[in-house]
């Protein structure tokens, strides 16, 4: 079953949400009750878990935060592909101080160091939009260098809005790829 993961600031049924859900079948998972800043990353994972535990076959596409989260996920339970878009997924030589926009306790969750010492046995591939002034490209990049995942550029923002018609053909090409 295909699940997609919000971000931060988003809602499950968002502008990706709703264009996924509609022409690809996902189901978005709401995983936090909370206004952002008060989410708890350990809530917003069991959470998480508890919307995918009867499915034996997940794939998780996760979007900035969401896409860490889906990543952090797979951690703990097998998850058959990631597809990750602008995945806020913090290396460790990053100075969480000098970040803005959250709150410094939700950050520090966030950086973990598991999802670059430990291989997470799913199939990943990142979607990254180049001008993306929110995620920096790097992060996604030694990300993927730690977890061999598949990395694709497109000429676009944070939020895909170039490709945003086209993120659900996209994310099919990748479905249809041979494992």
């Amino acid at each position: 079953m295909l699940y997609y993961i919000h971000g931060y600031l988003s809602e499950p049924n968002s502008t990706k949400g709703t264009i996924l859900k509609e022409k690809l079948g996902v189901i978005p998972i709401k995983y936090r009750d909370c206004s952002p800043k008060n989410l708890v990353i350990r809530i917003c994972v069991d959470n998480i878990k508890k919307e995918i535990e009867d499915d034996k076959n997940i794939i998780l596409i996760g979007s900035s935060l969401g896409g860490f989260l889906a990543a952090k996920t797979a951690l703990e339970v097998p998850v058959k592909k990631l597809i990750l878009l602008n995945p806020a997924i913090i290396p460790m030589d990053v100075d969480i101080s000098k970040i803005q926009g959250m709150p410094h306790e939700i950050l520090r969750d966030m950086q973990d160091e598991r999802l670059f010492t430990k291989k997470i046995n799913s199939e990943i591939t990142i979607l990254v939009g180049i001008k993306d002034r929110v995620v920096p490209n790097r992060w996604s990049e030694v990300f993927a260098r730690e977890q061999n995942a598949k990395i694709l550029f497109f000429e676009d923002d944070h939020s895909f809005t170039k490709n945003i018609d086209r993120l659900s053909d996209i994310i099919t090409n990748i479905l249809q790829e041979k494992d």
